[in-house]
């Protein structure tokens, strides 16, 4: 099924329930409202098989009516034809029922959403689409637009492109657009994560092998890099990829050519390079821990995806979008209490867009009622952390600042319990390199937070107050 067949059919499956005679039991994809008024009842089978078709009619209606540039009016009157010319086209529905129906099926559709969508060149509904794969969400904040017109302008060129934002913001929904965007879309998408694998699996799935070039290779791989052909290779977490790889990776690029592992020559390559990291790749390159001529080749056009905490006119929308898909997954009806949502707009979410959508998915499926309270809420989000506990912990540790107390307190508050990096810290305090290290180091001495991973990439777990 199609993505325009799979919003039809939402949509259908929604007026076609209440037109059936049936309860919404979820929150409608297409409806601005949920009816006050009783449905039609009695309907036979056939009568049934009808509205739903009409249903379809209308949904696929307004898809057609996509870069015409007309305005909801506009797209209001023209559904209104379209029901009539439906209604009066179905001998199997009553005349009184067709009547009542001609006057509620206008005003039943959320048509501005629906033409908003359909301008936009979207055939299908965000909350449909995301059943079955993640959606980058466009926001209104000045720093996610840029992000989006650059990536529209570098699109047609074959530019490689550095993606860099910390986890959760989706660079890999960004490295799909851009894909979706560029001439190589006809092509395969290849997405590697450079983290995920050890460095001698890496090279062998990267390059290709031949067969028996290492123990356990008993048939020949063509490698990532010639399985991209024509498309586009996205490699997440660059900045992870070891030293030697990050050599060889750096010769593909110039030559265009791979030598599979246990081969005798090289393959010519055809793919454009789009790569991701939430690392400060120019700092790892400085300190020797990353090839400095790899990134050169690697940001030719680097794209900057800001936290959720610095596109803050972006959360309402992604509240009520990721709502809006939880209920549908969850097949249920919520809604968040007032003092809730503000919680969620104050929250710094170091997480990003990923912990925003599944906190509500958690809330959804979990909430016993139909109102999202406070009391829902994971004890980081609700409380914030407890900042004056904080402070009063700071003040006592060796190698904090005082001037920086008040500001790390909130810091740390709202990160209770997860991983933070140098750049997290340099980026909320502003300040520089060696302070962020300092003090990342006196709350790892003080036991408020817990170091892991290697120099360059080391991340740190915060604790809690008086723990």
């Amino acid at each position: 099924m199609t993505a325009s067949e799979r919003v039809i059919s939402a949509a259908a499956a929604d007026l076609a329930q209440w037109l059936g005679g049936e309860t919404v039991s979820a929150r409608p994809l297409v409806m601005e409202r949920a009816p006050t008024t009783a449905p039609p009842s009695g309907l036979d089978p056939a009568g049934r098989r009808a509205l739903e078709s009409l249903a379809r009619h209308l949904v696929e209606a307004v898809l057609a009516l996509r870069g015409r540039g007309l305005s909801p009016e506009e797209v209001g009157e023209a559904l209104r034809r379209e029901v009539h010319k439906r209604l009066m086209a179905r001998p199997e529905l009553e005349r009184a029922v067709a009547a009542r129906l001609e006057g509620a099926l206008p005003r039943l559709l959320d048509v501005e959403q629906m033409v908003e969508l359909a301008h936009r060149g979207v055939n299908a509904s965000p909350v449909v689409a995301a059943l079955d794969q993640e959606e980058l969400v466009a926001g209104r904040s000045p720093a996610f637009r840029q992000v989006l017109k650059d990536l529209s302008q570098v699109a047609a060129s074959d530019f490689p492109v550095l993606l860099v934002g910390e986890s959760g913001t989706g660079k890999e929904l960004l490295a799909r657009r851009l894909h979706q965007l560029s001439l190589r879309r006809e092509g395969p998408l290849v997405t590697v994560n450079c983290a995920a694998m050890p460095p001698s699996l890496l090279e062998s799935e990267l390059f290709g092998h031949e067969k028996g070039a290492f123990t356990g290779a008993e048939a020949a791989r063509p490698g990532y890099f010639r399985q991209a052909k024509g498309g586009t290779l996205f490699l997440d977490e660059i900045g992870e990829a070891p030293p030697e790889l990050q050599v060889r990776l750096l010769r593909v690029l110039e030559n265009r050519r791979v030598a599979p592992v246990g081969g005798g020559g090289e393959v010519p390559v055809d793919f454009r390079l789009v790569a991701a990291t939430h690392r400060d790749l120019a700092q790892a390159a400085s300190q020797g821990q990353f090839n400095q001529a790899l990134l050169y080749r690697l940001q030719v056009v680097p794209l900057y995806l800001p936290p959720l905490r610095e596109r803050p006119e972006d959360l309402d929308l992604l509240l009520d979008y990721f709502l809006a898909q939880a209920e549908f997954l969850a097949k249920k009806t919520r809604r968040l209490a007032p003092e809730t949502k503000e919680r969620l707009r104050q929250y710094a979410w170091p997480g990003n867009v990923r912990e925003l959508r599944h906190l509500l998915q958690r809330l959804v499926v979990l909430s016993p009622g139909f109102e999202i309270g406070l009391e829902m809420l994971p004890p980081e989000v609700v409380g914030g952390g407890d900042e004056a506990a904080w402070r009063g912990v700071l003040a006592e540790v060796e190698g904090i600042p005082a001037a920086r107390v008040a500001d790390l307190a909130a810091f740390l508050a709202a990160r209770q319990g997860r991983e933070v990096a140098n750049q997290d810290l340099r980026g909320e305090l502003e300040c520089s390199d060696s302070t962020a290290k300092n003090i990342l180091s006196a709350l790892t001495r003080a036991g408020l937070a817990t170091a892991s991973g290697s120099r360059g990439g080391r991340r740190y777990r915060v604790g809690r107050p008086g723990a």
